[in-house]
């Protein structure tokens, strides 16, 4: 129970305060981060369809845009902001830590923040017109999954920082646990949450070979891009088509 409230703590704004998380309980919590995720993507749906029978589509989209980053702190899309700000303005490693750590958002971070907040909610109104709320429901659980392969395969680029605690700390045990229960959930939204699934382990895969050369491992900022990463594509490929 202790390992769920701290993957609680560290994905979600709700008011878990453990003060006695010991550094070897940390890599355990991630086994709860695909349940986690369910959480908020069962919460964003029930909103959604309520919010579907008040205000037009589009509106309701980016007020679930709102509560999302409401629940979530908006951790994951200051990594994303910040990854994208470091590519942009650094060609060496050190120089690019140096910007991402930076608490200024570049133009280039600003801009893609825009499209990365348009395109999901555009992608939003369209599964909440057609009434596709596995898509709603699962993007938060395959975006907090990326993170947990990155954590188990990654090596953390920098000497000091948070992120030391879980890359390559995952246990064998755990990573099945999290994975089978990962791929069950997938399953039962049919071959969309299939491919979803698939999707998100390619990106995590790119994510991985591309910033291991470039910086020589994986950041927090990492995380969070490869979270907004994986669930734009979600949304996507429950959009196309439906």
């Amino acid at each position: 129970m202790k390992k769920f409230l701290i993957a609680l703590q560290f994905l979600t704004i709700f008011p878990v305060k453990l003060e006695d998380i010991k550094e070897k309980e940390l890599p355990g919590s991630v086994n709860y981060y695909p349940l986690v995720g369910l959480g908020i993507g069962l919460l964003l749906a029930g909103t959604g369809l309520l919010f579907n029978n008040i205000f037009p589509a589009a509106v309701s989209a980016v007020l679930l845009i709102g509560l999302y980053l409401l629940l979530t702190g908006a951790l994951h899309l200051d990594g994303f902001i910040d990854t994208i700000d470091g590519l942009y303005g650094g060609s060496k490693k050190e120089e690019i830590f140096r910007i991402m750590a930076e608490s200024t958002i570049g133009a280039k971070g600003a801009a893609w923040l825009v499209i990365l907040l348009a395109v999901k909610t555009a992608l939003l109104t369209v599964l909440l017109i057609r009434g596709a709320y596995p898509g709603i429901i699962l993007f938060p659980v395959l975006g907090r999954y990326v993170i947990t392969i990155l954590m188990k395969y990654s090596v953390y680029a920098k000497k000091n920082g948070l992120g030391r605690a879980f890359c390559g700390k995952i246990t064998n045990t755990g990573f099945v646990l999290l994975n089978l229960f990962t791929f069950a959930l997938v399953l039962g939204f049919g071959l969309k949450g299939f491919a979803a699934f698939l999707a998100v382990i390619l990106i995590a895969i790119f994510v991985k070979n591309y910033f291991s050369k470039k910086i020589g491992g994986v950041t927090g900022d990492v995380f969070g891009f490869a979270v907004e990463t994986a669930e734009t594509a979600v949304l996507l490929l429950f959009a196309a088509g439906y």
